[in-house]
């Protein structure tokens, strides 16, 4: 029966809990103290009652969930974005009108519309366009939040207000439990879109000193994290993969390029993971299959009143036609994240502010930082921040930092944070030493970086004395009756959109009208009948590499047969877009033709992550793109032209292996440019660093061979690197007729141009 299987597997993870917890033991008894030992013991101890309680009941599977979501038919055809803006713009009174299309607004209005409630979305950009495709990329539950719960319950300011303390605990660890379920749907639901993934955290030492989060209590987090961590587990009913403990031996097989020398042992959990934008697209997509009118690139520009002053409705711009028409609705839900403020400002232009904005930056390195598909979480950054480094789409993402600021659209990240982030990288890799076998951690190996922004919340309409939510804020202004919902996190955008339905529903009145919530249950666009076989059927049917089935099977779901019958063609397994990367070509026309589509830069930064992955890849395969794109979308010339110059611009704004900053320096001796070109600031010019520099400045080599050839005539002893010397030398006997192409980079002036150890002081213009 179901309750004997549910104690069974109680039984077996008791007592994978117990052999970790010896396992630490032994290893803290051998390399540490006794009483460290007794702490491990007293800590399975608790662990193992807290598990065993919490498994007394069968966990509910998603078919024992109620209510069910209605019935749709598997690959349902999308209408086209035209039909779908015509839908708009027919007079009809939707009764509810969401603007935004990240995860919250969509989530919205897909909740909204599987209700029974008549809904459309709008999101100016495309979707999912600013947070929610600038995340870490994790589904996580929250275990920060459990840690700086109890830093703050601890604090000794807390003995003159214990009641408002322990609210305050509840209400953060209320909201970590609400994560763990969120984040369960989530993976259950859609398995196609997410992903477990399992993240090791170092510990070089029984005892951490400055503790994590500067609490004093934390100094002994090390001998207490794998119960931290099945605690952790307990929370989630122990549906994730099991946290375990791995031994330093085996960490050394599993991360050769991490330093381990200093490592006690590492404990390792499982947090769920996802291409955020594709998840967000995919929620966006599911609720038009459900009926919603869903449109991208359709923007607000002014709320519509009645007579009282209440809002019914928006005028709407096209962006891509420039046409404008009204919308009516009985109720409006703003969803705009960081930028909810900016549409409240269209509403009333003298609104309290609701949001502030932090920032945080990320980077991309190479997939051989992050090997076999295992992440790594630093608890304790120099600055007191999580830093994750993690597997994400064959390469190796880190972040984040954090930044208060002003929210931009510019992807573009501060030069400042992209090297604090490499230099604590290089706190756990092995460094490449005289005659080591570590890494090099260059300034070279960012192949992107980025910015993204997350909303800090607060409700201007709330009452003077109302307690300040440490979760999602949703107010609603009581002189138009548009209701705003900001705050939360991605794992739980479903939740965030329950309860700003919730809210509209009953104070529009719709409750006659609106059924109960039924998205615990719904699966995003191709999750309904995917299977782990899904990629071995495509390699099957189409003859697909491995590599490109599974990035296919966990981009579309079951949909992705669909892609590859996109072009009439007769090659079999589809044509690679990039080498060295899964996209095809077929996928370009599809999400034109399919998936509503539109911009070139979008296709190169969300419906690929091109961009997001590696910038100067993006821009080498941009005028590809763009072709396939105008064969598809029927663009002119001149259209094609302007999306091509737009996209690189908004590619040039991302973070790459070489700094902007160089783009904009006037140099004014040889010397600096020397070190221009010395990126890695290694003391030298490798031969990456040649062709890198000299492709950011406009001035690429035609050919491997002619790269190959120039650096060879600078390094002159052959060693594989030019010295300031050799450079110096090098430029000492240039011609002015071999100087063209350096002269129109710096600007050279051959009237000031010295030669040999002169030129070290010569002026460019």
């Amino acid at each position: 029966c179901a309750k004997c299987h549910a104690n069974a597997k109680a039984i077996q993870a008791t007592a994978n809990l117990l052999a970790n917890m010896l396992r630490l033991g032994r290893t803290l008894k051998s390399k540490y103290t006794t009483s460290a030992s007794a702490v491990a013991v007293t800590s399975a101890a608790i662990g193992t009652i807290y598990f065993v309680q919490s498994n007394n009941e069968t966990t509910p599977t998603l078919a024992e969930r109620k209510p069910t979501a209605p019935t749709l038919a598997r690959n349902a055809v999308l209408p086209s974005r035209a039909n779908q803006v015509a839908h708009l713009s027919s007079g009809k009174v939707f009764d509810v009108l969401v603007i935004g299309g990240g995860a919250t607004g969509a989530g919205s209005a897909l909740d909204a519309q599987t209700r029974g409630l008549s809904t459309a979305l709008i999101e100016k950009g495309d979707f999912g366009n600013e947070t929610s495709s600038r995340s870490t990329k994790l589904i996580w539950a929250g275990i920060r939040y459990i840690a700086t719960a109890t830093s703050s319950l601890l604090r000794l300011k807390n003995v003159t207000r214990p009641i408002d303390a322990i609210s305050d605990f509840v209400s953060e660890f209320s909201m970590v439990s609400n994560c763990h379920k969120e984040r369960r749907l989530l993976l259950e639901n859609n398995p196609h879109l997410t992903y477990w993934v399992p993240i090791a955290v170092p510990v070089d030492s029984y005892f951490s000193w400055p503790p994590p989060f500067n609490h004093p209590l934390f100094s002994i987090a090390p001998l207490v994290l794998p119960l931290v961590f099945k605690f952790y587990d307990g929370m989630s009913g122990f549906t994730c993969p099991p946290s375990h403990i791995m031994s330093k031996d085996r960490a050394e097989r599993k991360f050769p390029q991490l330093a381990t020398e200093d490592a006690k042992y590492y404990s390792v959990f499982y947090e769920g993971a996802h291409n955020d934008a594709r998840t967000a697209t995919y929620i966006a997509l599911t609720a038009a299959e459900h009926g919603a009118c869903v449109s991208n690139y359709t923007e607000m520009i002014e709320v519509l009143h009645d007579d009282n002053g209440k809002a019914i409705g928006v005028k709407i711009k096209d962006n891509m036609t420039g046409k404008t028409f009204d919308v009516h609705a009985k109720s409006i839900v703003f969803a705009g994240g960081p930028f909810t403020d900016h549409m409240r400002k269209i509403e009333d232009p003298n609104c309290k502010p609701a949001v502030a904005s932090a920032a945080g930056t990320h980077i991309v390195l190479p997939g051989y930082y992050c090997s076999r598909g295992v992440g790594m979480l630093d608890i304790n950054t120099s600055d007191g921040r999580f830093l994750f480094f993690l597997p994400w789409q064959g390469k190796t993402l880190v972040g984040t930092t954090d930044r208060k600021g002003p929210v931009v659209s510019s992807h573009g990240p501060p030069e400042a944070e992209i090297q604090w982030l490499l230099n604590e990288c290089k706190k756990y890799l092995s460094q490449a030493g005289d005659g080591g076998d570590g890494l090099q951690i260059r300034r070279t190996d960012v192949l992107s970086a980025w910015q993204g922004f997350r909303p800090l919340a607060s409700d201007p309409n709330a009452p003077p004395n109302a307690p300040i939510s440490r979760d999602h804020i949703i107010s609603q202004n009581p002189d138009t009756g548009i209701t705003f919902i900001t705050g939360g996190k991605w794992t739980t955008y479903r939740e965030m959109a329950e309860d700003v339905i919730d809210r509209v529903v009953k104070s529009h009145g719709l409750s006659d009208k609106a059924g109960p919530c039924v998205t615990e249950t719904i699966p995003l666009r191709g999750g309904v009948g995917y299977t782990r076989n899904t990629p071995i059927q495509l390699v099957q049917q189409f003859g697909v590499t491995n590599e490109v089935a599974e990035h296919l099977a966990r981009t579309y779901g079951t949909h992705a047969s669909e892609v590859l019958r996109a072009q009439n063609n007769n090659t079999r397994g589809g044509k690679l877009l990039l080498t060295g990367y899964p996209y095809l070509d077929e996928e370009i026309e599809y999400a034109c033709q399919q998936e509503m589509a539109t911009s070139l830069i979008d296709m190169l930064t969300l419906r690929t992550r091109l961009a997001f992955l590696d910038s100067d890849a993006a821009a080498t395969i941009a005028p590809k793109v763009a072709d396939l794109m105008g064969k598809a979308l029927g663009w002119s010339r001149k259209q094609k032209k302007e999306e091509l110059k737009g996209a690189l611009e908004v590619i040039g704004s991302f973070g790459g292996p070489v700094p902007k900053a160089m783009k904009e320096e006037s140099f004014q001796t040889i010397e600096e440019v020397f070190h221009s070109f010395d990126v890695n600031d290694s003391g030298y010019i490798g031969y990456d660093e040649l062709k890198l520099v000299m492709k950011h400045h406009g001035a690429p080599f035609k050919s491997e061979d002619d790269a190959l050839s120039a650096f060879k005539s600078l390094d002159k002893n052959g060693d594989g690197k030019i010295t300031e010397d050799e450079f110096m030398n090098w430029w000492g006997r240039l011609r002015r007729r071999e100087t063209s192409t350096l002269s129109d980079i710096y600007r050279i002036s051959s009237d000031k141009l010295g030669s040999g150890s002169d030129s070290r002081g010569a002026a460019f213009g």
